[in-house]
């Protein structure tokens, strides 16, 4: 009876619903890489404080310098004054030493040794670290950033790096586009970090300003991304892409539904509402077990199947719509209408068509796993 009320219990539950994955080899990301980034103080209050603190230390030296001044010998003066100390003082953290001044007792000897020689490389390391960020860094980058220019074409720009905009990069990556085909522009310098370890270009910023969508040349760019969280500023950076890039494909992920009319009047192509998908999906897996995983596998590249919009094959033209070898179509478009498996009988297929179709990722003759 025991085991006969168990059988039962497991006929009554739910099989969870699982497509087999493909097997591939990890995705490995490159070398991660940064082509542009702003201090995050000005240069000017950044050299300020660097010469504020070079002139300390060389008081510093001085005072130490004065205190011990019975240990230093002049060869052409018994005694130093203050000019002679601030002569002595420099021309030793320069590392000049015309060797007139000299110390000689141990004492002398020992803090020229343990404090001025310390005091003198913390100087020259400033003045190496200020030469290489505001002069050798600044040239560097300007040179990779021309360099990266030069093949920007038919590239996509990716404005925000945040929760949708890293999920948007790595499906991009999944399903096949090369990190050097994909720059992102972020104001944060940890979301920048994040994208440049998977090997795409990354410019700090505000995306909405022009002048960093000319660097990035969004007007030759196959489609702009806009990923931000608010939704006021999504509308704002659509008309600031659409004012620099007037045939550039924009999509544009929102949260709200009501916006759908400012972003179309701006000039969004596709708008995707995070809220209103997620809700759908929440909506039907109360009453089915099977549709969220499918639909899920569906729209990723990881998938058993992918969702996949192309021109029609030259073996698949003259085929029926409802015969195409491997394939599911479930709709084409042809001279600016859609024809849809739910409303047309099926057609042949012309050159120059537009499918819809579910396409089955396992090689052809494949067997499942």
């Amino acid at each position: 009876m025991v085991l006969e009320r168990r059988v039962s219990e497991e006929r009554r539950k739910p099989s969870r619903f699982r497509l087999p994955r493909r097997a591939r080899r990890t995705w490995m990301p490159p070398r991660a890489r940064t082509l542009f980034t702003r201090p995050a103080a000005s240069p000017q209050r950044v050299l300020m404080l660097r010469l504020y603190l070079v002139v300390a230390l060389c008081v510093l030296a001085f005072v130490v310098l004065y205190l011990d001044r019975d240990g230093l010998r002049d060869a052409h003066r018994e005694v130093l004054g203050i000019i002679d100390l601030m002569y002595f003082t420099m021309v030793t953290v320069a590392t000049v030493g015309y060797g007139d001044i000299v110390p000689v007792t141990d004492r002398a000897r020992l803090i020229d040794a343990f404090f001025i020689v310390p005091i003198r490389i913390i100087i020259w390391f400033i003045f190496l670290g200020t030469a290489y960020q505001f002069v050798i860094q600044r040239v560097i980058e300007e040179y990779r950033m021309k360099r990266l220019q030069r093949r920007l074409r038919d590239h996509i720009v990716v404005c925000g790096f945040g929760l949708s905009g890293s999920v948007a990069v790595r499906e991009l990556l999944e399903s096949g586009v090369h990190p050097d085909s994909i720059v992102v522009i972020d104001s944060q310098q940890h979301a920048l970090e994040a994208a440049t370890a998977l090997g795409v270009a990354g410019l700090l910023g505000d995306p909405s300003r022009e002048d960093l969508l000319q660097q990035v040349h969004a007007r030759q760019a196959k489609a702009v991304i806009v990923a931000v969280q608010e939704d006021a500023t999504a509308i704002l950076l659509t008309l600031t892409v659409r004012s620099v890039a007037p045939e550039t494909k924009i999509v544009v992920r929102i949260q709200e539904q009501t916006f759908q009319r400012q972003l179309r009047q701006a000039g969004a192509d596709v708008i995707i509402s995070s809220t209103k998908i997620g809700g759908l999906l929440m909506a039907d897996a109360v009453s089915s077990t099977y549709i969220v995983p499918f639909v899920n596998d569906l729209l990723s590249s990881r998938g058993r199947v992918n969702l996949v919009e192309r021109f029609a094959q030259p073996y698949e033209v003259g085929c029926q719509s409802n015969a195409v070898p491997g394939a599911l179509v479930i709709g084409l478009a042809r001279d600016g209408r859609v024809r849809s498996f739910y409303e047309d009988p099926p057609c042949a297929i012309e050159t120059g068509d537009l499918l819809f179709l579910i396409q089955s990722t396992r090689a052809p003759g494949a067997t499942p796993d």
